[in-house]
């Protein structure tokens, strides 16, 4: 009996299927390299604030992991979703920057998370404190105490004679 396709044949057609999709896509795939790069630090920190062991598979929660994952393929649909619709609508030029825009702010919150969780996990590291202050523009609690003892007194002064 014929078997309907080849090993061979059936290569073929995918690779003829998959190639253009893959070429059209191209342009983006720095910022998904990007994207997954940061989900992978993001995870990492994660498992570090909860004391998970990857030796022993300790504390991991598998639906967590899930639910990062479909967040990640969610933010990667979009990126590809706009990416099209730019392209449909003769916007090429502005595609690009419409698609670093956005994994910008999708790396941004990525690196904010990651970051509450190694403060999380190293909750008497400093560095990691002010980091994490930082990234989220509180620049004051990222400043050392007496630091802020002054910038309150002046937002206090400031305050007192905008209502005069």
């Amino acid at each position: 009996m014929d078997k309907l396709f080849t090993l061979d044949q059936l290569r073929l057609i995918l690779v003829s299927i998959f190639s253009p999709i893959l070429a059209y896509l191209t342009p983006t795939g720095n910022f998904l390299v990007a994207l997954v790069i940061m989900f992978a630090f993001n995870i990492w920190c994660g498992m570090r604030a909860d004391g998970v062991s990857i030796v022993r598979c300790k504390n991991f929660k598998w639906s967590k992991f899930k639910n990062a994952l479909l967040e990640l393929l969610f933010y990667l649909f979009i990126i590809e979703m706009m990416f099209t619709i730019m392209n449909l609508i003769d916007e090429e030029d502005n595609s690009i920057l419409l698609i670093k825009s956005l994994t910008v702010v999708f790396l941004y919150v990525y690196l904010q998370n990651a970051f509450k969780n190694l403060v999380i996990a190293y909750p008497k590291n400093k560095v990691y404190r002010i980091i994490y202050h930082l990234i989220r523009f509180e620049f004051t609690r990222a400043m050392p105490s007496h630091v802020q003892g002054v910038i309150e007194r002046i937002e206090n002064e400031i305050d007192k004679e905008g209502k005069k």
